[in-house]
């Protein structure tokens, strides 16, 4: 016995052990005090059921009846003294009350659970009295009745009778009486029965109460322990642990299992805030790298940076050509060691860093000394060349381009890397790459941008040279032509006229074509809108009708002007804009047949906030197929090259350089071959507070208006 008692007592006892014991304990004191109280309210139950049931209703019902009785024979005989009816009251009424009493008091005699004798004997006195009763009303009622009628009554017979029923009913009332003084008597026995029952049930709650605090201790103190410990941990004390060597089997494994966690929290807010470290290490070093002005200096920073942030003894990083030649190279080292003379640790360094990039992305190694490591050869050659005993490898690239290698080394003692210091490794490897792409890029962006600049000033000369190559010779050209065809040099044959005509013609193209060329050329370049004013639609419409009335005349087109509103007022150049309309005013004009009418006219759309303007011819039209191309530069329609009609297919380009890219309009044109062709410029109405942003927002600007107008139909 003893020595299991010591066996728990070292183990600790398991809870489920501790409330079994209890639990039997609790329940044996229950049986005895629930028996015990059973049987005393068993008892009791019948004293108060014979008290409640049986003597006190019969006591009372025997009582009534003699008050009833009473009541009777005192209004009886003040009426047979007096004769005065209304002393009769308390007889009337009295029958009833009597009937009524002597019926509870035999139902109560009747369950009296006493002997067979004594029962039988009160019963037979309950009996006697009811014959008494009945004797006594029926010679009261003759007595009323007599009375009533004038005659005189039997006093003797009434007293008899009176005198055997006041004897029968004291026998009852004694008896009754007598039983429940004893029922009294026993029910006094029955509560000194029960208040023994209370205090043993106290007595057994007491002790019940004793073995569950005990109990309750010895779970209740070691989770209090437990608790206390973690708000210790709670209040900043890490290290707290709970005990382990007492309280039940399953609070000690509680508490191992607490100060495991413990441990292990620790372990990982260690690792937490060396994650942390690293991460701003690796903020600190990206932002160093992009402070870098060249790549070679990038390539210092990061090494000192990794060292630093790393811990390690030295740090190497290369860099090498599409052939792998090393190209760039870096070191740092902690202050006792010496600097490496030849940074090309390895022979085929591209090739390794080629199937790292493709494969893991990096290669570690712990203990370069252990014969269990891959890449023996590779191990012996570090530890010989730099005397390291762990290394970290990782390739420096971007996309499928492998620019270098970083090695980062542990000199003195082999080391275990974690890998929040190998994604470190990693993260600046790419930081490293996208320095050296973006250099790469920039020195490409300078070059590609001297380029355009080159090309941009031979455009320039070529421009100028041509229109000073080109003018030249056509106006000797045109003042010869003239001569010419003034006879100046002879008289000429209508054959030699016509001949001079067509050079005209073509002299006379060839010069439009050098200016729109020209014109193009200056209006490709960025936008200056420092120079924009106030234009109105309607002089635009009223200066092309004017400049091109001549060529409408000659060529016997009709021109139909309606130059719309005074409020249609446009914001933009007004030399550029008086280009465009001339332009698709002359186009109509071109591409109508003698005899034929154009239509231009200008109008407002205030709900949309536009200004418009349309021409329209009934010419030619423009075949279906060839209308994809009509603002591409040179392009000409297929009817007008078969027709030959003259032009040099940049009107309707320029028209939509001016007019979308410069005054963030839209061109739009409708054609039926054969039928005629419409073109409508659409330009944003003119609004102060607009032009009062833009101006605030730069005086170059190459954007358009962020109105989009559907196409005509």
């Amino acid at each position: 016995m003893c020595e299991w008692r010591r066996r728990y007592a070292a183990m600790g006892w398991p809870i489920a052990a501790r409330l079994r014991v209890l639990v039997v304990l609790c329940w044996s004191m229950l049986l005895v005090v629930s028996f015990a109280a059973a049987g005393t309210l068993y008892f009791q139950s019948e004293n108060v059921r014979r008290l409640i049931q049986v003597d006190g209703p019969a006591v009372a019902a025997n009582d009534e009846v003699r008050q009833a009785m009473t009541d009777a024979s005192t209004g009886l005989t003040g009426y047979r003294i007096s004769g005065d009816r209304e002393l009769l009251q308390p007889y009337l009424g009295a029958h009833d009350r009597t009937m009524t009493a002597l019926a509870t008091l035999n139902a109560a005699l009747a369950l009296d659970a006493g002997g067979a004798a004594d029962g039988a004997r009160h019963r037979a006195a309950g009996e006697r009295q009811r014959l008494a009763v009945g004797q006594w009303w029926n010679q009261a009622l003759r007595t009323e009745k007599a009375l009533s009628s004038g005659g005189r009554a039997d006093v003797s017979e009434g007293r008899a009778l009176w005198a055997r029923f006041s004897a029968v009913n004291d026998e009852v009332g004694a008896y009754l009486s007598a039983e429940r003084d004893r029922a009294r008597i026993e029910a006094q026995a029955i509560s000194r029965a029960v208040s023994m029952s209370i205090a043993a049930a106290f007595v057994s709650l007491l002790v019940m109460l004793f073995l569950g605090g005990r109990v309750a201790r010895g779970i209740s103190r070691p989770l209090t322990e437990l608790r206390d410990t973690m708000a210790r941990q709670r209040e900043g004390e890490p290290n707290a642990r709970a005990r382990e060597d007492q309280g039940t089997v399953e609070l000690r494994s509680v508490a191992r299992d607490f100060n495991e966690l413990t441990r292990k929290n620790l372990e990982l807010r260690d690792t937490q805030a060396s994650a942390l470290a690293l991460h701003e290490a690796t903020y600190e070093i990206a932002r160093a790298i992009r402070k870098a002005t060249d790549t070679q200096e990038a390539l210092d920073v990061m090494c000192a940076a990794l060292g630093g942030g790393l811990g390690a003894d030295r740090v190497v990083a290369d860099t090498f050509g599409p052939g792998h030649e090393v190209l760039l190279g870096s070191q740092w080292h902690q202050a006792d060691l010496s600097a490496l003379r030849d940074l090309n640790l390895l022979p085929d360094m591209g090739a390794l860093a080629e199937g790292l990039w493709q494969s893991t992305g990096f290669q570690v190694q712990d203990d370069l000394l252990d014969g269990q490591v891959a890449f023996q050869g590779l191990s012996r050659t570090f530890h010989r060349q730099v005397g390291a005993r762990a290394v970290v490898m990782v390739p420096i690239g971007l996309n499928d381009r492998v620019i270098g290698m970083i090695y980062v080394f542990g000199v003195s003692k082999p080391r275990v890397w974690v890998t929040a210091e190998i994604n470190l490794v990693q993260a600046v490897a790419g930081f490293v790459a996208r320095a050296i792409v973006e250099e790469e890029h920039q020195a490409y962006q300078a070059e590609y941008v001297e380029q355009i600049e080159q090309l941009a000033l031979q455009k320039s000369d070529f421009l100028a040279t041509m229109s000073h190559e080109l003018r030249t010779p056509l106006t000797s050209i045109g003042g010869y032509l003239e001569l010419l065809q003034d006879g100046d040099a002879g008289e000429l044959t209508a054959q030699q006229y016509g001949m001079l005509q067509v050079i005209e013609r073509n002299t006379i193209r060839l010069r439009h074509m050098i200016e729109n060329v020209l014109v193009l050329s200056r209006i490709e370049g960025v936008v200056d809108r420092t120079s924009y004013v106030e234009v109105s639609v309607r002089a635009l419409v009223t200066r092309a009708v004017q400049e091109l009335s001549l060529f409408a005349e000659t060529s016997g087109i009709e021109v139909e002007v309606d130059a719309g509103p005074e409020a249609a007022i446009a914001w933009g150049d007004p030399a550029s804009l008086d280009r465009a309309v001339v332009n698709i005013l002359g186009n109509a004009i071109k591409f109508s047949r003698p005899g034929g009418v154009v239509t231009i006219m200008g109008s407002l759309d205030e709900d949309s906030g536009r200004v418009l303007i349309s021409c329209e011819d009934r010419g030619a039209g423009i075949p279906a197929a060839d209308q994809g191309n009509l603002f591409t530069r040179f392009f000409r329609a297929s009817n007008a090259m078969r027709d030959a009609i003259p032009g040099s297919g940049l009107g309707l380009s320029i028209v939509k350089q001016i007019v979308q890219d410069q005054h963030g309009g839209e061109v739009r044109l409708v054609s039926i071959e054969g039928e005629g062709t419409t073109v409508v410029i659409d330009l944003p109405l003119y609004d102060p507070r607009q032009t009062q942003l833009d101006a605030g927002n730069g005086a170059e600007s190459e954007g358009v208006s962020a109105y989009v107008p559907h196409l005509a139909q």
